[in-house]
């Protein structure tokens, strides 16, 4: 049997997303041709007109012109205000260039006939484009699209370079094309708006953003890396670089190739650390800037130099909130008796030695509120105290707690003052988790247990840390532990459920996943996390057999969610769910929007094609549909049998019997492989042989109801 190159032609019609990602492009081109117009407008329809003639008199008569244009009753417009040139499109519509105020000599001498000529000429420039600019396997942006935006944008805008590295776990060709395919399609997913996403190949990709704040750049790479992992890629690796010119005082642009390097640069260095992992190239180069920067060695060594001979001290952490030049000045009136103060930075470190850390913290907080009350501007001061001894830290390590415990009184606002614990290893251990370095993180929140064994808080993150290193089974471990200390935790409950989800343990998942949606609270639990818990739910009912619990959870779910990116990704399992409810044009309805948002879905593509077969709604297509699914995953021995009933039912026998005779070594499909082969050859009018595969089914233990009654009834049948 001759199999088809997967590879298509790369020269494919022009779409309406083209004349958004290229619009630059491809107005140059047109203006180029046309040099004499104001401004040019692509538009598909007359909302688009609002911008241009809103004011206008002649707006209603434009309007009815565009009207005509798109709908292919007229092929040009020659207007006082502009002139309108189609753009056929692969759907089978129309993207109108409007170029508005052109040249008055240009507008009376031009003709339709010449408007033909260029037009002709504009569109085959933009489909080469086109195809120089797109990748030809996934559809997406390539390489040389990245360069065209790197260097024209870089020194005028702020960029965020993302580049997301997901290896196969196979180096055959085949294989690499499905995955570059289904990884494009996880990823146009999570970037659903205006970021640029460009396949690089070997399921390499990079995305573009126009960012102009600070906030959001690092959530980003985080988001998505739970995202790639919770849809089953079994390695993810993200460098990331942020430009930073713009609106960033004391800083300066950088060129998009240096951009590029950067990223690339932190891509290497994720990858060395784990399975999943991510990294930022500013926190990469400039680590004394992060909240966790490591505390200047010279302070140290004074500090140990003061406690050497100590067994029992406290150290304080003075920082003003306003960012005032001496904290010291604030504080001096309020010293305690024979302390030593160190000054680091704008801030103040105050040396209590043979102080304990209650006295230490109630002295603290007592300075807090005198700053407050004796300063006219009212100003505040925040403090992180950390003593020692305290759990198995040495002395060195105490300046470090400090300012852990600073990130930690951050949490309370201004005027703020905590005492170094195992809450505040949480929070370090959170900010490490952020940034990517899961090692640190990890041994964060490793050292907040042993201080105390049963914050439940704690042994959640060090679980969750843990699946993001691959080590599922100490991760459980944790959640167990939590659970041991709180039988009724949400989040040890959830994490517990998606653990077993992974295991493919799917009963155990649900049970779970029931429990912690039975014990969730509002005040004390994320939304985000009871968002995913319900469609996680509805996903195991459906793994389950659960069909209608299924629907109960999704399509309320899905009502409050439609307008979201995530709405799509439960469009498959509602299609599951309602066919295994024998609700059959509900579920095809549902597998129609699950393949018009993900085209490579396969599993889509399959039971589509099934209940085509069963609807009766067109044999070819459904064989299209199966044959689709099996070229994304032609290890799914389930769909050589749905491929091998399309095939029957289009009369090609020998290709049937070629995928069931593979299906026939599977034990839990033997029993339909055969009914299937006996069905193939009573259709050919082989009777005999069609009877000994009937014969077989008969043989066989445990065959479904419908097969025995079938194959009785054809065996006493067939001469």
């Amino acid at each position: 049997m001759i199999k088809s190159f997967p590879l298509s032609s790369p020269f494919v019609e022009l779409s309406s997303e083209d004349f958004i990602r290229f619009s630059r492009s491809y107005i140059e081109i047109l203006t180029k041709h046309i040099p004499t117009v104001q401004r040019v407008v692509f538009v598909h329809n007359n909302a688009n007109l609002s911008t241009l003639y809103s004011e206008n008199e002649n707006k209603e008569e434009v309007e009815r012109l565009l009207t005509d244009v798109i709908s292919g009753e007229r092929d040009y417009v020659i207007h006082d205000l502009c002139l309108m040139l189609p753009f056929p499109i692969a759907d089978g519509g129309r993207i109108v260039a409007i170029l508005d105020q052109p040249d008055e000599l240009f507008r009376q001498k031009v003709s339709e006939d010449w408007l033909s000529d260029v037009t002709s000429t504009i569109t085959h420039e933009y489909q080469l484009l086109r195809q120089v600019r797109v990748d030809s396997l996934t559809g997406l942006l390539n390489i040389s699209n990245l360069f065209y935006l790197l260097d024209t944008y870089s020194l005028t805008t702020n960029l965020h370079l993302v580049i997301v590295e997901l290896p196969a776990q196979r180096s055959s060709f085949e294989y690499i094309l499905r995955q570059s395919k289904k990884c494009s399609a996880l990823l146009r997913h999570f970037t659903q708006g205006d970021i640029a996403l460009h396949h690089l190949g070997q399921s390499t990709f990079v995305l573009v953003l126009q960012n102009d704040q600070e906030k959001g750049r690092k959530e980003i790479e985080g988001s998505l890396v739970a995202h790639l992992k919770k849809a089953g890629c079994h390695r993810v690796h993200i460098g990331s670089s942020f430009s930073g010119g713009l609106n960033t005082p004391g800083a300066y642009p950088v060129e998009g190739r240096i951009l590029l390097d950067q990223a690339w640069t932190a891509l290497h260095h994720a990858a060395k650390k784990g399975p999943y992992s991510f990294c930022n190239y500013n926190s990469l180069a400039h680590p004394e800037k992060g909240p966790l920067s490591t505390p200047d060695k010279k302070i140290t060594r004074k500090l140990a130099r003061l406690w050497a001979k100590s067994d029992r001290f406290s150290l304080v952490h003075f920082k003003s909130d306003q960012k005032t030049d001496s904290v010291r000045s604030l504080i001096e009136p309020n010293l305690l008796p024979e302390t030593i103060i160190v000054e680091y930075d704008n801030d103040v470190l105050v040396y209590l030695n043979g102080v304990d850390k209650n006295i230490a913290f109630d002295w603290a907080k007592e300075t807090i509120k005198y700053v407050f009350d004796s300063t006219p501007d009212k100003d505040t001061i925040s403090a992180g105290v950390s003593c020692y001894p305290y759990g198995d830290f040495k002395k060195s390590e105490i300046l470090f707690n400090c300012q852990k415990a600073l990130l930690h009184a951050a949490f309370f606002g201004n005027a703020s003052g905590v005492v170094f614990d195992a809450v505040s290893l949480n929070i370090s251990g959170d900010i490490y988790f952020s940034d990517g370095d899961l090692a640190k993180a990890v041994k964060e929140y490793r050292r907040g247990i042993k201080c105390d064994p049963q914050d439940v808080n704690l042994h959640n993150s060090l679980g969750v840390a843990l699946v993001m290193m691959n080590k599922l089974p100490t991760a459980m471990h944790c959640f167990e532990q939590a659970l041991k200390f709180d039988s009724k935790n949400f989040m040890a409950l959830y994490n517990l459920g998606l653990g077993e989800q992974a295991r493919n343990e799917n009963v155990k998942a649900y049970s779970y996943m029931k429990k912690a949606l039975e014990n969730h609270t509002n005040d004390e639990d994320g939304q985000e996390a009871l968002n995913d818990l319900k469609v996680q739910l509805g996903i195991l009912s459906c793994d389950i057999g659960k069909c209608k619990q299924a629907v109960f959870h999704l399509l309320p779910w899905f009502e409050e969610n439609k307008k979201n990116q995530d709405a799509e990704r439960i469009h498959y399992y509602l299609g599951k769910a309602y066919y295994d409810l024998k609700e059959n044009k509900k579920a095809m309805a549902w597998l129609q929007r699950a393949l018009r948002f993900n085209e490579y879905d396969d599993r889509a593509m399959n039971l589509l094609g099934t209940l085509y077969l069963e609807e009766e709604q067109g044999d070819d297509i459904a064989l299209s549909l199966c044959r689709k699914s099996v070229e994304l995953e032609p290890s799914n021995i389930v769909y050589k049998l749905d491929i091998a009933r399309a095939q029957r039912k289009c009369g090609l026998f020998g290709e049937a019997r070629d995928n069931l005779r593979r299906c026939l070594r599977r034990k839990e499909l033997k029993n339909e492989a055969q009914i299937e082969m006996a069905r193939g050859y009573l259709e050919q009018g082989q009777n005999q042989k069609a009877k000994v595969w009937y014969r077989k089914v008969l043989t066989q233990q445990n065959v479904k109801k419908i097969y025995l009654e079938e194959a009785k009834k054809s065996v006493n049948a067939v001469s």
